[in-house]
C-alpha cells in the first residue's frame, strides 16, 4: 500500500476508546493520520459498496503514520470494528457526513 507522498505530510491525532467485554479490559488506541487525498477518497468510494471494510483498511493504511503501521494492522486484526470507526472519524475530518441536513 502507497504511504503518505509527503515527506512533509501532517498528521493528525485520532484516538478510540472502548470495552472489551471477552477480555474484560477497556481499549484506548490511538494513531497519527494524513489528510486523504482527493484520490484516496475517490477510492474510498468507488470500493465502498464492494467492500466497505477493505475499504476502510486500505485507507487507514495509505494514511497512518508509517512507524504506526505494522501496530495498526495488527489491531484491526484483532479488532476488526476500529477499521470502520478510525476511517469514519477521518473521512469525517475532510468534510464527509451523513448528517448533512438532519
Amino acid at each position: 500500500m502507497p504511504e503518505a507522498k509527503d515527506p512533509n505530510a501532517k498528521y493528525a491525532e485520532f484516538t478510540h476508546s472502548f470495552r472489551d467485554p471477552w477480555e474484560g479490559e477497556d481499549v484506548e488506541l490511538t494513531y497519527h493520520f494524513a489528510k486523504p487525498s482527493k484520490a484516496q477518497v475517490k477510492r474510498l468510494q468507488d470500493t465502498t459498496g464492494r467492500n466497505p471494510t477493505q475499504a476502510s483498511r486500505n485507507l487507514l493504511l495509505d494514511t497512518v503514520q508509517p512507524e504506526e503501521k505494522a501496530d495498526l494492522t495488527a489491531k484491526m486484526d484483532a479488532y476488526p470494528g476500529i477499521a470502520t470507526s478510525f476511517s469514519t472519524a477521518l473521512i469525517k475530518a475532510v468534510g464527509i457526513s451523513a448528517d448533512l441536513g438532519n
